[in-house]
C-alpha cells in the first residue's frame, strides 16, 4: 500500500515522528505552526498540500491560555478544530467524580478523544517524556517499546499522523538520532526522526533537519524564522 502523508517525506499519517531539539529551540513554536495549517488546510512552507483536519494536542510544558492559544491565533489556526487533552473526568467505584491525569498507559482516553474527532489529522504529545507514566523507565528499550506501541497501533487504525516532541540529551552523540533523551528506542520505534535547532553561526535562523526515514528519501532541510 502507498505511504500517506500530512507533510510529505516529513511526517506520515499512521505512524509516529520524533520531534527533537534542545529546549527553547522552537519546538512546541513548530507544532503550533504545523496545527495552524492543518486546522485550514493551509499549504507546507515548501508547497506540499496540507490535508485539513482536526488536531489533538497533549502538552504539559506550556500553559493554554497564555502561551498555546496566542501562538495558535497568531499562526492563523481554526481554533474550532484545534483541541487539548490535559485531563479526564472519571467516576469511582462508589459513584463520585474525579479529575485525572493522563498517561500513555491509559490508552484509551486518547481513543475516546478521537472517536469524538474522527476527522483527526496530527496529534502531538509534547514532550513525550512526560506522558510515559510512572511506571515507565524511558531509559530502558523494552519499556519504552512496550509503553509506544499502542499508541502507534492506535495511529495506524485512525490514520492519524502522531508527533512526539523530546528533548536532547546532554552527553553528545556521533550520531544525531542518538541524541534523544532516553532509549533508543524512540528513534527505533519512530519512522522517521526530524531534527529542529539553531544555526550554529545565527540562533535567530532555525533549521529544520532530516534523521531516520524508514517510508521515504530524507526530506531536504529547510530554515525558519520565529
Amino acid at each position: 500500500t502507498d505511504v500517506r502523508w500530512l507533510w510529505s517525506a516529513r511526517f506520515a499519517l499512521g505512524r509516529l515522528t520524533v520531534l527533537v531539539g534542545r529546549p527553547g529551540e522552537g519546538k512546541s513554536f513548530f507544532t503550533c505552526d504545523m496545527s495552524a495549517r492543518v486546522s485550514t488546510g493551509t499549504d507546507w512552507p515548501d508547497g506540499t498540500p496540507t490535508p485539513m483536519g482536526d488536531v489533538l494536542l497533549i502538552c504539559a510544558e506550556d500553559d493554554p491560555a497564555d502561551t498555546i492559544a496566542p501562538r495558535l491565533i497568531a499562526a492563523g489556526a481554526n481554533m474550532r478544530r484545534v483541541h487539548l487533552l490535559r485531563a479526564a473526568k472519571v467516576t469511582r467505584a462508589d459513584g463520585e467524580q474525579a479529575t485525572v491525569s493522563f498517561d500513555l498507559s491509559n490508552m484509551d482516553l486518547i481513543r475516546a478523544s478521537l472517536d469524538r474527532l474522527p476527522d483527526c489529522k496530527l496529534l502531538v504529545v509534547d514532550p513525550i517524556g512526560s506522558y510515559l507514566g510512572g511506571g515507565v523507565d524511558g531509559h530502558r528499550d523494552n519499556a519504552v517499546r512496550a509503553g509506544l506501541a499502542p499508541l502507534g497501533l492506535l495511529a495506524a487504525e485512525r490514520g492519524v499522523a502522531v508527533v512526539l516532541v523530546a528533548h536532547t540529551r546532554k552527553a553528545a552523540a556521533d550520531f544525531a538520532d542518538d541524541t534523544i533523551l532516553g532509549s533508543r528506542a524512540f528513534s527505533g520505534i519512530a519512522r522517521s526522526v526530524m531534527h529542529l535547532m539553531s544555526d550554529h553561526e545565527d540562533r535567530t535562523r532555525k533549521l529544520l533537519l532530516a534523521g531516520k526515514n524508514n517510508l521515504s528519501l530524507s526530506a531536504p532541510g529547510l530554515a525558519f524564522a520565529i
